[in-house]
């Protein structure tokens, strides 16, 4: 990889847009456990939903399992200006364990007094994946939710990248990377490994994700201070993918997440005609939950932790 090749598109982010660009009605949280890891932890996810309307929002939560297999959905009710949190969202929400991602959105069927628009409907959502220490202590990586995703690279383009990445067995360092799919097939999730001074160690290498399926993977070679590039391959073109890597200390178990920067060449922006940061990746919207709820088994509406109890 050639930086001076491609056009960040963080660099864009500074044309101005109006702060109602900064929530939205719907969301991904990439990775989430209730799960045991490597070298004694114990992995869970705190959830934490903030509603800032003035009325009461009903959002919906589907967990999408590691592996694929059959999602589950809930519902929660997020009063005005309130947060509704969970420590341990799996346990909390789902009433089980094991790992897998989350789709998170307010849907005007949901909120039928609601005006049917993205800014009426949107709140905040935050996790962190923890580990619990046997004296009540915690540690772990907070990990957002983010709604622009990739699609098919040769369809459209752009790839992603984490950098600063370390992945070395002898000093403790290992480094996991994982997505999402929200499209009902399995995609590829292609990756290209560069060391620090951009020399290729590994070229074009895919792992399967399954449709509405989580995966994770630690990187198959060793790396200081690299970089890992995130390509999807979709026959379909249909399909929408979260990818995410997470560097871990080994002799801590101390977690460092990194969403990957979306980027493009110039000869790809160019030939969309597009500058406004907002349309580059794919946007997820109530359209592209919808179908993902709709494959999923509804638990109802449950309850969790406000300032009101």
């Amino acid at each position: 990889m050639k930086a001076s090749r491609y056009v960040f598109l963080f660099l864009l982010s500074f044309i101005p847009t109006m702060l109602a660009a900064q929530v939205n009605d719907t969301y991904v949280i990439p990775a989430a456990s209730n799960a045991s890891g490597s070298f004694g932890t114990r992995w869970m996810t705190q959830f934490s939903l903030f509603n800032p309307q003035t009325y009461a929002l009903v959002v919906s939560v589907t967990f999408l399992p590691s592996g694929g297999g059959h999602a589950l959905e809930a519902r929660i009710t997020v009063p005005s200006n309130s947060v509704v949190f969970a420590d341990n969202a799996l346990q909390e929400i789902f009433n089980i364990g094991g790992s897998g991602a989350f789709l998170v959105a307010s849907f005007p069927e949901d909120n039928p007094s609601v005006p049917n628009d993205v800014i009426s409907r949107s709140f905040l959502v935050v996790t962190n994946t923890l580990n619990k220490l046997s004296n009540g202590g915690t540690f772990g990586q907070t990990i957002p939710g983010v709604w622009a995703g990739l699609q098919d690279y040769n369809t459209d383009g752009i790839s992603a990248i984490s950098h600063g990445l370390r992945n070395i067995s002898r000093f403790g360092w290992r480094t996991n990377f994982g997505g999402v799919n929200l499209g009902t097939s399995s995609v590829g999730l292609r990756i290209r490994i560069y060391d620090q001074n951009g020399n290729t160690l590994l070229k074009d290498v895919s792992y399967t994700i399954p449709g509405q399926g989580h995966m994770q993977w630690t990187l198959p070679v060793e790396v200081d201070r690299g970089s890992v590039e995130f390509f999807v391959d979709d026959p379909t073109k249909k399909a929408v993918v979260f990818a995410y890597t997470s560097t871990l200390d080994q002799y801590t178990s101390d977690p460092m997440y990194q969403t990957p920067t979306l980027l493009a060449t110039a000869n790809v922006l160019f030939k969309k005609g597009i500058v406004d940061p907002t349309t580059l990746g794919r946007k997820i919207d109530i359209t592209i939950a919808r179908e993902v709820r709709r494959n999923a088994t509804s638990l109802g509406e449950v309850t969790l932790s406000s300032r009101s109890d």
